[in-house]
């Protein structure tokens, strides 16, 4: 479940490195470097690629570009790298690819990173094809644009040039182990205030997140969606109204959003579903990669027909009393912005009775509980078997590795097949194999939550 996660952010630079696998030369004379330029120089016009640095070596291509939008770098880099392989293995009658792997990125801060990372790709001297002479001494180019931040160096191009060359002579090169380490981990060449600010605008972490239970994790958004839950008490709340449920809002920071197993096909359609990995196991939806709810759109509103129970019930819950658990008390969200004293439908009756919004709740709460119940009794059985394997969704690899959700289990294949006949024909018959078939099926949805962040970030 591992992937590089590729961040967009219109009118800023990404840094790229592309290189040659086992260090293979990438041109053997003058026509295959010409070849390759011509590649990138058509491409990046084609496409609106903006390159503002860049160095061509033996064995790499590195440089700083503002992509015109999302697809534009993908499109780039894909079609560079398939048409030099073709050319390259037909010309030197080989085959297999020539990279080693996908191309390593970085998304720049503009303001305070963009010329330290100018200065570190134009300090290479082992170039065949460089920028550097065109931000240094503006010599013709038909591959550099100039990034305003450049432009901001001078009113006049002589100006820009004798300040990007003080910038060029003054680069303190030490920065270079910075610089490489965020393009080699992928993360953001920036400033943790700026990184702070992305990660609240994008719903994303870009930075390294620990391993963790989603237990603690609930337990905090909990804390978040009900604000302040106190017992429904016709005395106290005898004047309380209650709006309709329209914006979700108050599940915005929730990673994950508790389902039932009758739900699963339906929330599944759009959501991986999966079992925390805690002690006592729940079904819930993935609906974040460690950022803000995809699944919640601005106006607060889900994103598909079908709106999980366990939201639906806000901002109301059900709680067993201390003195028995099979009593059962309602709780309230004092804090939610849905109760008032001058809108909406009473809870309460003049008499004290419960109006019909209330028993309406109440039910609702009723049903509820009991698919929670099912829906437990069924985990339980399902945990016992040893067919669980725990599994998390991060981007990079080995040391780069950043874990964006964690402490999950899902369904082991090999593990379910194994199980006894007995048991498998138990199962088919009760239900329990369709749900776990919809279980598997809603894991193509990972891909999914990769895809509505990167249509968030556009």
């Amino acid at each position: 479940m591992a992937r590089k996660l590729r961040v967009f952010i219109q009118d800023t630079p990404v840094h790229i490195l592309l290189k040659s696998i086992d260090f293979v030369p990438l041109f053997k004379d003058d026509e295959d470097s010409l070849y390759f330029f011509n590649i990138i120089e058509t491409l990046s016009l084609k496409l609106n690629l903006k390159i503002h640095s860049y160095v061509i070596s033996q064995t790499y291509f590195q440089f700083l570009a503002t992509p015109d939008d999302i697809e534009t770098l993908p499109k780039f880099m894909q079609s560079l790298g398939r048409q030099y392989v073709l050319y390259y293995n037909k010309k030197y009658k080989r085959v297999g690819t020539l990279w080693e792997g996908r191309y390593k990125s970085s998304l720049v801060e503009p303001t305070n990173y963009l010329f330290d990372v100018m200065c570190y790709i134009e300090h290479k001297l082992d170039y065949i094809y460089s920028s550097r002479n065109k931000n240094l001494y503006d010599e013709r180019s038909s591959l550099v644009t100039y990034h305003q931040e450049y432009k901001n160096l001078g009113f006049t191009q002589k100006n820009r040039t004798e300040n990007y060359l003080k910038i060029f002579n003054n680069f303190d090169k030490s920065k270079s182990n910075m610089i490489e380490n965020f393009l080699e981990k992928q993360t953001v060449t920036g400033s943790q205030q700026y990184i702070k600010e992305l990660e609240q605008k994008l719903g994303l972490v870009l930075t390294t997140k620990q391993r963790g239970r989603p237990k603690k994790q609930k337990e905090k958004e909990n804390k978040k969606m009900y604000k302040n839950l106190q017992v429904l008490d016709k005395e106290k709340h005898k004047d309380l109204k209650l709006s309709s449920l329209s914006d979700l809002n108050f599940a915005k920071q929730s990673p994950f959003i508790a389902v039932s197993v009758q739900e699963t096909a339906l929330v599944g359609v759009k959501f991986p579903i999966v079992f925390t990995a805690e002690k006592n196991s729940a079904l819930v939806a993935l609906v974040s990669l460690g950022g803000e709810s995809l699944a919640i759109n601005n106006e607060g509103k889900w994103i598909t027909n079908y709106v999980p129970s366990f939201l639906r019930k806000y901002p109301f819950s059900l709680a067993s009393t201390k003195e028995n658990e099979e009593q059962k008390v309602i709780l309230i969200d004092e804090d939610s912005t849905l109760f008032s004293k001058s809108k909406g439908k009473q809870l309460f009756k003049k008499s004290g009775e419960q109006s019909e919004t209330l028993e309406h709740a109440i039910s609702f709460l009723t049903a509820n509980e009991q698919q929670t119940i099912v829906t437990k009794n069924i985990i339980n059985e399902i945990e016992k078997s040893g067919i669980l394997e725990e599994r998390d969704i991060s981007v990079g690899e080995g040391d780069e590795k950043k874990v964006l959700v964690n402490g999950f289990k899902i369904v082991d294949k090999e593990k379910l097949y194994a199980l006894s006949d007995d048991i498998l024909a138990s199962w088919a018959r009760r239900g329990i194999l369709t749900f776990i078939d919809a279980h598997l099926k809603s894991l193509e949805n990972i891909q999914t939550l990769f895809d509505l962040a990167s249509q968030r970030q556009k």
